[in-house]
C-alpha cells in the first residue's frame, strides 16, 4: 500500500482529498501546517501532496526544499 502525506490547511478540502484516496486504497496522513509535515520529513511517504500557501509562515515550496535537502 503506498503511504501519502496530504500537507493542506483547509479542512474540508483536506478531508476530501483524503477521502477519495482512501477509497482508491492509499493511505493518507494529513497536516495542517507545513512546520508539522516538515518535522515528520523522514517518515518515508510515496508521494507528498502539498498546499503552496499554507497558513503558518512555511510554504509548500519550503516543504518541497526541505524534503529535497532531507533525500540527497
Amino acid at each position: 500500500m503506498y503511504k501519502i502525506c496530504l500537507v493542506e490547511d483547509e479542512v474540508d478540502l483536506s478531508n476530501l482529498i483524503k477521502l477519495y484516496l482512501e477509497k482508491e486504497g492509499y493511505e493518507v496522513v494529513q497536516y495542517r501546517e507545513g512546520m508539522e509535515a516538515i518535522s515528520n520529513i523522514n517518515s518515508n511517504y510515496d508521494l507528498w501532496i502539498l498546499d503552496i500557501m499554507l497558513a503558518d509562515d512555511v510554504s509548500g515550496y519550503d516543504v518541497l526544499k526541505k524534503i529535497k535537502e532531507y533525500n540527497q
